[in-house]
């Protein structure tokens, strides 16, 4: 590596580290926030192949969690931008998925044959969804997030890390992790990975968060 692109790296670094401090006064300048997230553990240079990104989610995020159940809602083809396709290979994962358009329910199918399917929409919740080993969750759809939302609000579950996919950067969803006590970590591709906060602290007997 040249000493010029060394630099360059580093600065980035440095920029990403302010940005994570910067408030959110308006949607300008919290876009620059979650840039500094984007940038963070080496996420451009090592995140740059989805294998990378897996490797940094693994260290960073699931080494700190127990296994258990995993919920992929709006899945897609269920490999473009998927987290489940990689877990469904590790020991005590059990992944699920929900979509309900008839094009990626095919592709999903043709994709991932051994994934437990939910042709329909997860946006209401009953005792049947409400695991008590439900570890994660990732959306792509807006009534789904508002859905896991206000699930986490009312307590109904409390998984160990929520990922939400927002490709315009409103602030909406910051917020109302933040007032549901969970801390953005890192985003990929537009999906903003949360983790429960009060777990990480210690309330509840959680373990103490990794500096």
């Amino acid at each position: 590596m040249s000493n010029t692109l060394a630099w360059n790296q580093l600065i980035r670094s440095c920029r990403g580290w302010l940005y994570r401090r910067v408030p959110s006064w308006s949607t300008k300048w919290h876009r620059k926030r979650l840039a500094g997230y984007e940038r963070r553990w080496e996420l451009e240079e090592e995140g740059f192949t989805k294998e990378g990104f897996f490797r940094i989610f693994q260290r960073r995020v699931l080494n700190r969690c127990r296994p258990g159940s995993f919920y992929e809602l709006m899945t897609g083809d269920g490999l473009v931008g998927s987290l489940g396709v990689w877990l469904e290979g590790k020991d005590g994962w059990k992944v699920e998925a929900w979509e309900h358009r008839p094009a990626p329910i095919a592709s999903l199918r043709r994709n991932r044959p051994t994934t437990k399917i939910h042709e329909e929409r997860l946006t209401s919740w009953s005792a049947k969804e409400r695991k008590n080993d439900l570890v994660g969750i990732t959306t792509r759809g807006s009534r789904e997030a508002t859905g896991v939302c206000r699930e986490i609000r009312t307590r109904q579950i409390r998984p160990q890390w929520v990922g939400l996919w927002n490709p315009t950067m409103r602030p909406a969803w910051f917020q109302r992790m933040r007032d549901a006590g969970y801390q953005l970590e890192l985003i990929y591709q537009r999906m903003e990975l949360y983790v429960d906060g009060e777990r990480e602290s210690g309330v509840g007997g959680g373990q103490k968060r990794e500096k």
